[in-house]
């Protein structure tokens, strides 16, 4: 993970793996947390909304990270800063923390499992829609996770290891819970891609990637996969 000074990057030696996380350090008055962007046994980079600053590069710092899932627990290690980036920085290990390989080989496990399946997050309070929707995903060889309301959604986000690729949003929220949801989603979530879902079929203004859920005994697998491999919007 080491930047060689005016010469060729060094070659990674170890697989980084995309899973969700957090990490938090404190360095003499300095204090920081971050999100878990990619983790591998010789260290992971984290983004941070504040930049660290210049003088933590090179220094060892005490942290805890947990990564995200049900029965996960917060790991205490000590590692060098060895890159700042504006929007994050990476962590260096000399010696991986007690259970850190172990944490490690079964987020690889999981990770290749799911390597070539597309995971989507349904949020809708209308159940018969969600049915309907949650099959049109699945049809298309997504694993689908339903929720009802953005709180269960963040519930269920909170208890997977990893991102998923996208989350549809139908406009069955209020406005207000909705925009709290994409706002969170921007924050905490912005390599995700951000699906709405209502029964316009012609894309309303005002919205980053829209799927049109009006009659879904049509073409609805065929609008699914129009929706995910479109570029992503900005929100």
């Amino acid at each position: 993970m080491t930047d060689r000074p005016g010469g060729r990057p060094e070659r990674r030696r170890h697989t980084r793996i995309a899973a969700k996380g957090t990490i938090a350090f404190q360095l003499l008055d300095h204090e920081q947390r971050g999100r878990i962007a990619n983790v591998s046994e010789g260290g992971l980079f984290v983004l941070t909304n504040v930049g660290a600053p210049n003088r933590l590069l090179a220094r060892t710092v005490d942290l805890e990270l947990r990564l995200d899932a049900g029965q996960a627990e917060w790991l205490r290690a000590a590692g060098r800063v060895i890159r700042l980036r504006p929007e994050g920085f990476a962590i260096a290990f000399d010696i991986p923390p007690p259970g850190f390989l172990r944490m490690i080989d079964e987020v690889t496990t999981a990770s290749r499992a799911r390597e070539r399946i597309i995971s989507v997050v349904l949020i809708d309070g209308d159940e018969q829609r969600r049915s309907a929707m949650a099959a049109g995903f699945r049809s298309t060889g997504c694993t689908v996770i339903e929720a009802s309301t953005p709180l269960e959604a963040i519930v269920r986000l909170g208890e997977s290891s990893f991102e998923p690729d996208a989350i549809a949003l139908a406009n069955s929220c209020p406005s207000n819970e909705a925009k709290q949801m994409r706002e969170f989603i921007e924050r905490d979530h912005p390599s995700v891609k951000l699906i709405t879902i209502g029964d316009d079929v012609l894309d309303p203004d005002g919205f980053a990637n829209w799927l049109s859920s009006a009659n879904p005994d049509a073409d609805l697998p065929a609008r699914v996969r129009d929706a995910l491999v479109a570029p992503r919007k900005r929100r």
